[in-house]
This record gives structure tokens, C-alpha cells and sequence, in this order.
């Protein structure tokens, strides 16, 4: 599959905004960080049991679009090509997540990909549980990026503490720095895909069983 153009990546964005009620439809900045979170799965789960939680955050299994499942299986091939051939994974990032006037604020602009990543790993735990010191330090510099719960401020200080000597200038920087997070696991997950990469095609949009 070829990578998305931004048309294709706009209508991806309208696709899922029209998901009908009742289901809670991802938006694609968030999609991006579930994807790759599934692209660094050593066995990552069938289309079937991810696509459902795409479309629904509850994972509703009755809503289905065939014309957004086709641009998000797209993404999904090209995030794990670009994984495969160690280039940046490249976020969606909206323009109006960016506060220019803000160097800390604008951060937040990765927030929806780390949401995205998170939710991924909390419904297939193989990176979180890992023993791996490089995945557990990726893992730090990708989830600190996580939208802020008020329930959990105590972890947060405890994420902030982690990662107070590894202050961020800016979006650009933030964003180099996920994006190298992402290559340092899939060099674990995915070393010998990566290996083998030149000469193969991404599999991510084909059915696993």
C-alpha cells in the first residue's frame, strides 16, 4: 500500500469524525500513536480484534466502514514500513494542537499520539511488561507525553521526576525524540524484520491469524 496522501489523510480524519453515535471513534493523531504501538508488537493482534477499538473505544464490534478500514490498514503499512527502513514514523500532528506562543504548551501537540500508543499497550501489554532497559526507557520518553489525569498526579510527578534531565526545547525536538523512542524499541521488537526489510514488503495489512 502506498503512504497516504493529505487528502487521503483528511478524509481518514472526516471518516472517523462521522463514526455514527453511540461509538467513540479515534481521531487520527490518536490512531497514529495505536498503530505504532501495534507496528513494535513481536506478534501484534488480527486486524479484527484492533480495528474495533478504532472504531469504538469500547470496542463495539458492530461498526463497521469499509473505506475507512482501507486508509487506516494504508497507515498502518506505512507506519510499520517506515519502522522497517528506520525513518521517522512521521505523527499526524494538527496545526491547531500547536501553541507557537507556548514552548511547553506546544508539547501537548503530541499528546493524542501518546493517548493513542498508551491505549494500545494497555490492551496488549507486551511492551509494558518487558524486562528490556531500552524498551523501558523509549517507553518513558513516548508515554510522557500523555494527556494529563488528575486522578493519577501522583504518577505524573513521579513521570516528571524521570524525565527533569531530559528537558525538551521544543514541538521539533519533542518530536525527534518520539520518533527515535520508536526506532530504539522496534530494534528489540522487530530487529529481524528490520533486517530483512529492503527485500520485503510490510505485512501489517495482511490478516494474521
Amino acid at each position: 500500500m502506498k503512504p497516504l496522501t493529505l487528502t487521503e489523510i483528511d478524509r481518514l480524519g472526516e471518516l472517523l469524525a462521522s463514526v455514527p453515535d453511540p461509538f467513540v471513534p479515534m481521531e487520527a493523531d490518536q490512531l497514529d500513536g495505536f498503530l505504532t504501538a501495534l507496528c513494535l508488537l513481536k506478534v501484534p493482534p488480527s486486524i479484527d480484534d484492533w480495528f474495533i477499538y478504532v472504531l469504538d473505544a469500547s470496542g463495539n464490534r458492530r461498526a463497521k466502514l469499509a473505506e475507512l478500514r482501507r486508509l487506516v490498514l494504508a497507515r498502518g503499512a506505512d507506519i510499520e514500513s517506515r519502522i522497517l527502513h528506520e525513518k521517522p514514523v512521521d505523527p499526524i500532528i494538527y496545526d491547531e494542537d500547536i501553541d507557537e506562543d507556548d514552548p511547553e504548551g506546544e508539547l501537548a501537540a503530541l499528546a493524542p499520539f501518546a493517548d493513542g500508543f498508551a491505549f494500545a499497550c494497555s490492551l496488549w501489554p507486551e511492551l509494558m511488561k518487558s524486562q528490556n532497559k531500552a524498551i523501558q526507557a523509549a517507553l518513558v520518553g513516548i508515554l510522557r507525553h500523555e494527556s494529563p489525569d488528575e486522578e493519577d498526579a501522583e504518577e505524573e510527578a513521579e513521570a516528571d521526576d524521570a524525565t527533569a534531565e531530559v528537558r525538551l526545547a521544543n514541538l521539533d525536538e519533542a518530536l525527534e525524540d518520539v520518533e527515535a523512542c520508536v526506532q530504539e524499541i522496534a530494534e528489540v521488537t522487530r530487529k529481524d524484520d528490520i533486517k530483512k526489510a529492503p527485500a520485503k514488503k510490510p505485512a501489517f495489512a495482511k490478516k494474521r491469524r
